[in-house]
């Protein structure tokens, strides 16, 4: 059984040389998604409708759940990445290796400040294009 442990996440601003990102809890990946036309023949006999992929595909977004550490220097390149106006490259590192690459930016940037539990941070991106996969062993 896969386990999230040890997964990683890391940003760039080319593509080549990554920063790692302390303290993350969580990472939903989200879901890709496409469109599809609706082809249902006026004579159908069926009772249900008909549809025919088409468009284009969106990569989605990408969410994950830090331990608040203003400090971290991953937790700053974010907030500056936040505060661009440019698409920068993301990776997510699963612990069998396998590697996602997206480029992108972030859409939201949240806290929260529970009275008995630690500060978090919540980072949601925006994927622009095709991710790109690599598997690991």
């Amino acid at each position: 059984m896969a386990q999230g442990y040890k997964t990683k996440f890391s940003r760039s601003d080319d593509g080549s040389s990554y920063t790692p990102v302390a303290g993350m809890l969580d990472i939903d990946p989200g879901e890709e998604s496409r469109g599809s036309v609706e082809m249902t023949p006026i004579d159908g006999t069926s009772g249900y409708m008909d549809y025919d992929p088409s468009g284009l595909r969106d990569a989605g977004e990408v969410s994950i759940t830090l331990i608040w550490k203003e400090t971290d220097s991953g937790q700053q390149a974010l907030r500056a990445d936040y505060d661009s106006d440019t698409n920068k490259y993301y990776q997510i590192e699963y612990p069998e290796g396998t590697k996602v690459e997206f480029t992108g930016h972030i859409i939201g940037w949240g806290k929260a400040v529970p009275k008995d539990d630690k500060i978090t941070r919540t980072v949601k991106f925006k994927i622009s294009g095709k991710p790109t996969v690599t598997a690991g062993s």
